[in-house]
């Protein structure tokens, strides 16, 4: 069968300029066989595949990434390895581009002969998607953000990690619960922020009961929005959907300051972060609010791996690293081939659900979910980042946010809330 790239890559190095790179691996990179697996389990190991930014754009989480999936085939090794043979991670670095992803897929496939590839951020899960799929290979995006995978994933692409869209929903999940009824939304005219505008309107109106009473757009770069805000609180909203880069954000907050309007704002993931924090203290304790993914800290399965990750690397995990979900993608993957008793594609694919999902003897490490499995027993693994429930497009039913405040000029995780799947669900609708 032969490799081809995703549209989507191609049509993104396209855009970069780069045809030379597409004519190069349309030449260079054809595939073994379909059906994944194969002869990766023929010798004393099974090879699992890790595709990652380690250098480029992505390499700031190289090393707590490395970290956690270091943790995690050590355990699976001790507890024995995967159908009686040890595994062996397979590296790839994927550049923090779409070329890297294209060529390190097809090293560590069509090469390293890995079962499964693992590590993924939205950049590489976007170019090696339809192959993955052409290929039967199964892959896990422990950090792929991009909307794209919302309802695209297809069958053998498994996200473990909310998607950027959550951001939008999330906020409006806050309104609700908080029994606001009257929002006006500010979003700056860029895809990344419009987008996340769209989606709060859509679930706050329809999902949370809610009336957005302004919908004020704005181009970024300008040296005042008085006339944008004016517009947003003469409508009389109980609190402000912000979404906004952070040179935009910083000349509204202040000018939201100086005239003087109360009142509150929700606030897109974006502008969780340290210079919106320090700018004012008018934005404390409740008056902004923010979400970022979190951790499950109460579970069996992230204490234990919080304690290795720090004797490891002398550091706690940290959500916005996607460490623990680093971790629980090949504990997932582990007990999906001992489910499936096979190294074929296909065959983990359809277990990867099985596993994962409610219904079944809940676990919290492979060592457990081995001896469940080995019982007889169905298994639902909740992992170290949290629940791992999947729903119909391999993205998380439920993923977890750490609801934000900003508390002595720095952001504050005051509560761990789950996504609500029915508001979620809108999104797609």
């Amino acid at each position: 069968m032969q490799w081809r790239m995703s549209k989507k890559g191609r049509a993104m190095l396209k855009r970069k300029g780069a045809i030379g790179v597409v004519a190069s691996a349309a030449m260079l990179l054809t595939a073994c066989s379909g059906g994944g697996g194969g002869d990766a389990a023929d010798g004393d190991v099974i090879k699992f595949g890790w595709l990652n930014g380690i250098t480029g754009d992505y390499s700031s989480y190289y090393e707590p990434s490395q970290a956690a999936v270091t943790i995690a085939i050590d355990e699976i090794n001790e507890a024995g390895g995967v159908l009686g043979k040890k595994v062996e991670l397979v590296s790839a670095d994927n550049l923090s581009t779409v070329e890297g992803a294209v060529q390190g897929f097809s090293r560590l496939v069509d090469v390293e002969n890995v079962v499964a590839v693992g590590g993924v951020e939205s950049t590489g899960g976007l170019a090696i998607l339809d192959s993955a799929n052409e290929l039967e290979i199964p892959v896990f995006c422990p950090g792929c953000g991009t909307p794209e995978l919302d309802t695209g994933a297809g069958e053998f692409m498994f996200r473990l990690t909310g998607s950027d869209s959550d951001g939008g929903t999330i906020a409006a999940q806050f309104a609700r619960d908080e029994n606001i009824k009257r929002v006006a939304v500010m979003a700056q005219n860029t895809e990344g922020m419009s987008e996340p505008a769209d989606i709060f309107k859509k679930v706050f109106v329809e999902g949370a009961g809610g009336e957005v009473v302004a919908d004020v757009r704005f181009n970024p770069g300008r040296s005042s929005y008085q006339a944008e805000l004016a517009q947003a609180f003469d409508a009389k909203p109980e609190a402000v959907y912000l979404a906004a880069g952070h040179e935009a954000a910083s000349v509204i907050f202040r000018e939201w300051q100086r005239r003087g309007y109360g009142g509150k704002f929700f606030v897109s993931p974006d502008l969780v972060t340290p210079p919106i924090s320090a700018l004012m203290p008018d934005l404390e304790n409740g008056v902004a609010v923010g979400a970022i993914a979190a951790y499950d800290t109460e579970s069996p399965a992230y204490k234990v791996f919080a304690d290795k990750f720090q004797a490891k690397t002398g550091n706690p995990p940290a959500a916005g690293v996607y460490d623990a979900n680093q971790y629980d993608q090949y504990i997932a993957l582990a007990l999906a081939i001992t489910k499936a008793q096979s190294t074929d594609g296909a065959a983990i694919a359809e277990a990867i659900p099985q596993v994962l999902n409610s219904g079944g003897v809940e676990v919290y490490s492979y060592t457990d979910g081995l001896k469940e499995l080995e019982a007889g027993n169905e298994i639902n693994y909740h992992g170290a980042s949290g629940s791992l429930d999947l729903n119909e497009h391999n993205n998380l039913a439920a993923p977890l946010f750490g609801e934000q405040f900003i508390i002595d000029r720095a952001w504050t995780q005051v509560d761990v809330i789950e996504l609500d799947p029915a508001l979620r669900k809108l999104v797609g609708d």
